[in-house]
Order: structure tokens, then C-alpha cells, then sequence
């Protein structure tokens, strides 16, 4: 009789045989061997359900991991976007204020100007006429706030001194000043949008040093999430 390729003979067989029959049996003495040394070695074979679930769980808590972190990471990134768009806008409207108020600086100082050559001037000489103009002149240009304020005080201290001597009117004064003092403050509002502008850039640098650095990282998350998704959804089939 003949079982695989293994030949099974009655009492008599052929010594070929015998040797088939004895190779069978050696191999079942090892298996059995090897059955036991895992039994006195402490060793468990988990059934096939279980190392599915154990695989599922493993799976299961690298995304847990990794969606945490992505979703820090995710938030931290969007964020640093919306301050880029907001910064965008901010800069945006100080460009447009910049610009409004350096018109509104010009046309003080033009009013305090007309002011004088209305009220004053008529009755200057024009050698000092022209020297009050010269200094009107010097005001209107890109100085910064703290010096404008020194010159805008030397500047009518002298003014003061001429309407006492020509016997003008105190509004005149108190007119130019308040108009000068309004250029002063436009001009003062410029340079701290200017030290603004500054500060966003910084920041704004800051910000796109980060994305630089994370999005590696991000990108990288994102495939494992993939990645272990695929992975679970397959073995929980498995499961069933």
C-alpha cells in the first residue's frame, strides 16, 4: 500500500522500505522534541485569534500616538498660517495709515504756514519772513518725533518773541502750536508703525522658520497614520 511519497509494506517488506518507515518516525520524535523543549522552556504559542488582536492592539496604539502628535503639530502649523494671513492684513492696513498720515503731517504743517503768511508775515521783513519759511521747511521733512519736538520748541520760542514784538495776536500762537503739534504727533504715530512693521517681520520670520521645521515631520505623521490605518482595517478583517 502506498501513502504520499511513503510506501507501507506487510510483514516481509524491503529493506528501502523499512528506511522509509524509520525516517517517518525520526521525524516525529523531533517534532515531539521540540514540542516539549518549548513546554520546559515556558513558551506559550498563542492561538492564531489571539495574535490577531495582540497585532490589532499594537496597531491600534502607534495611532493613537501619532494622531495626538499630528494633531498638535496640525494645530501649531494652522495657526502659524492664520497669523501669516492676519499679519498680511495688519501690514497692509499700516502701509494705508502710513500714507494718511503722512498727508495729515504735510497739511498741518501747510496750515500752520498759511496761518503766518496771513497773519504774521504782512508784517515781517522778508529777510525774516523767509527765515520762518526755511524752518516750516525743516519741520516738514522725514525727521525723527524727538527732534521735531526739540526744533518745533526752539521754533516757537522765536515765533513767540516776533508776535510780542509785532503785536499780533496770542491765537496766532496758540493756533501754529496746536498745528505743529498735531504734524508732531502724525509723525510720532509713524514711528511706532514703523517699529510695528519691524516686530511682524521679526515675527513673521519666526513663524516660517518654524513651518520650515515641522513640516517634515508633519508630512511624515501623516503617512504613519496612513499607513497603520491600512493596517488595522486589514487585521480587524481578519478578525471576523
Amino acid at each position: 500500500m502506498g501513502y504520499g511519497n511513503f510506501r507501507f509494506n506487510f510483514p516481509g517488506w524491503p529493506y528501502q522500505s523499512r528506511i522509509k518507515i524509520k525516517h517517518i518516525k525520526i521525524k516525529l520524535q523531533t517534532r515531539d522534541t521540540v514540542s516539549e523543549n518549548i513546554e520546559e522552556a515556558g513558551i506559550r504559542i498563542l492561538p492564531e485569534g489571539e495574535l490577531i488582536t495582540g497585532v490589532v492592539e499594537k496597531h491600534s496604539r502607534f495611532l493613537e500616538e501619532y494622531r495626538k502628535e499630528f494633531e498638535e503639530l496640525d494645530s501649531r502649523l494652522n495657526q502659524f498660517e492664520e497669523d501669516e494671513k492676519n499679519a498680511k492684513i495688519s501690514r497692509a492696513r499700516m502701509a494705508e495709515r502710513k500714507e494718511v498720515l503722512k498727508e495729515k503731517r504735510q497739511q498741518y504743517y501747510h496750515q500752520a504756514e498759511g496761518l503766518l503768511e496771513k497773519e504774521l508775515f504782512p508784517k515781517l521783513d522778508t529777510v525774516t519772513a523767509d527765515k520762518i519759511k526755511e524752518d516750516i521747511k525743516k519741520l516738514k521733512g522725514h525727521i525723527e518725533p524727538e527732534e521735531e519736538q526739540k526744533f518745533k520748541d526752539s521754533f516757537m520760542e522765536h515765533l513767540q518773541g516776533l508776535t510780542l514784538e509785532k503785536d499780533v495776536g496770542e491765537s496766532i500762537i496758540l493756533q501754529t502750536r496746536a498745528r505743529l503739534e498735531d504734524a508732531r504727533n502724525s509723525n510720532l504715530e509713524l514711528k511706532e508703525i514703523t517699529e510695528s512693521e519691524k516686530q511682524l517681520e521679526e515675527d513673521e520670520g519666526n513663524k516660517n522658520s518654524e513651518i520650515t521645521k515641522n513640516k517634515p515631520q508633519h508630512k511624515w505623521l501623516s503617512s504613519k497614520i496612513k499607513s497603520h490605518e491600512e493596517a488595522l482595517s486589514y487585521w480587524e478583517k481578519q478578525k471576523v
